[in-house]
Parts: C-alpha cells; structure tokens; sequence
C-alpha cells in the first residue's frame, strides 16, 4: 500500500511590500484579503497543513486575519528584513521543529493571488507520482514558486539566505526538478499599480 505523504505548505507573507505602498498581505480581495484568500486556497489542496511565515507588521496582520482563532500556524522571523531567503529558512526550521516528520513542503507565496488550488493539487500529483525530488512553476524558462521539495533538501532550505528565495535550488540543472508550466493566474502583486490592474481586470471579467 503506498505512503500518503505529509505535505506541509509553507505560506510566505513576511516580508515589507514597499513597494505597494500598502500592507500587501491585507490588501482587499475577494471576501476577505490576499493572505486569507491565499490560505483557503491552499486549505482546498490536498496538503495535509498550512503554516504562515509572518515577519514586517506580524501582530498587525495576525490581529487583522485572526490567525490565531483560525488555529493557522505562525511562525515570526524576527529577521524578515533579511529577506526572502532568511524567511524561508527560519519557516522550515520552526516547521520541523513542529512536525519533525514531515515528508515535503511545499513553498508558496501571499501575493500571488489567482492561484488556484487545482494548481497546487497537479504539482501534489507530479511530486507524488513521479521519482522528482522537486516539483516547481516554470515562468518562461525560469523556474519558481509554488514549489514543492522532498526532504532531502530541507537541510538546504534551512540554510538559505538574501532576498533571492529557493531560486539556486530550483534553477540547478543538475537537480531531479519537474517544472509545470504557468499558469496565466500565477502572477506577483508587487505595486499599487499591479493591484489596480488586478481589480480592473477582474471587475470586466466579473460584469454581466
């Protein structure tokens, strides 16, 4: 009978977004905001638990989601300003020390808003069905978040450092990594701008 693995998702929303000029992870969306839409997308997906990396503004933003009613795991790196990569250290290491078996951890980010679970469900399935150790999202030939890694890289994702994430991993040809392709949906809202275009966007597509 095959192991059904424990696939923990890591939801990173630690960072400072100065360039929203804005709370990102706040940001109205849908009913709620683009953390919480990001953490009930993730909810429907077949991952077994969800965790939230918080850094820049944590108390604000946990008071505003009700995080902690919610019983959402968060984790606060007191060194988010160190960037991405340090959140993503710091939330593994927290995240073993809570589920120390483990068996994959799939990386997402808050500010990827039209990321659908079904998405998340087909690199599941890749990760799950294939002799891949990591299963990512191909951007035009660049390799990115959401990912997933087997454990024998959490060493490695406990160890990363800067602002540039998971990218020497997931772009090391050297690596068993099966990559699917973007999604038109898997887009960063990094700027006012990028958000006021979302919303527009959306608004047409939603009109009678």
């Amino acid at each position: 009978m095959k192991k059904e693995l424990h696939i923990a998702v890591l939801v990173m929303a630690a960072g400072a977004s100065r360039r929203m000029n804005g709370i990102k992870q706040l940001m109205p969306w849908k009913d709620s905001n683009f953390l919480l839409e990001t953490i009930k997308t993730v909810e429907k997906s077949n991952a077994a638990s969800v965790h939230v990396v918080l850094g820049s503004n944590a108390k604000l933003i946990s008071k505003e989601c009700n995080l902690i009613e919610k019983k959402i795991n968060v984790i606060v790196n007191p060194n988010w300003s160190n960037g991405l990569g340090n959140s993503i250290a710091y939330g593994v290491k927290a995240l073993l020390k809570k589920l120390p078996s483990v068996d994959a951890i799939l990386i997402c980010l808050a500010d990827q808003p039209l990321l659908d679970h079904n998405y998340l469900n087909s690199l599941i399935n890749v990760f799950e069905n294939n002799s891949c150790k990591i299963a990512a999202t191909n951007y035009d030939k660049k390799i990115g978040v959401p990912a997933l890694f087997s454990n024998i890289y959490f060493q490695h994702l406990s160890q990363l450092e800067g602002d540039f994430g998971a990218k020497e991993l997931l772009n090391n040809d050297e690596l068993s990594i099966i990559s699917l392709e973007t999604l038109d949906g898997i887009i960063d809202i990094d700027t006012k701008l990028e958000y006021n275009e979302l919303i527009n966007r959306t608004n047409a597509e939603n009109k009678p």
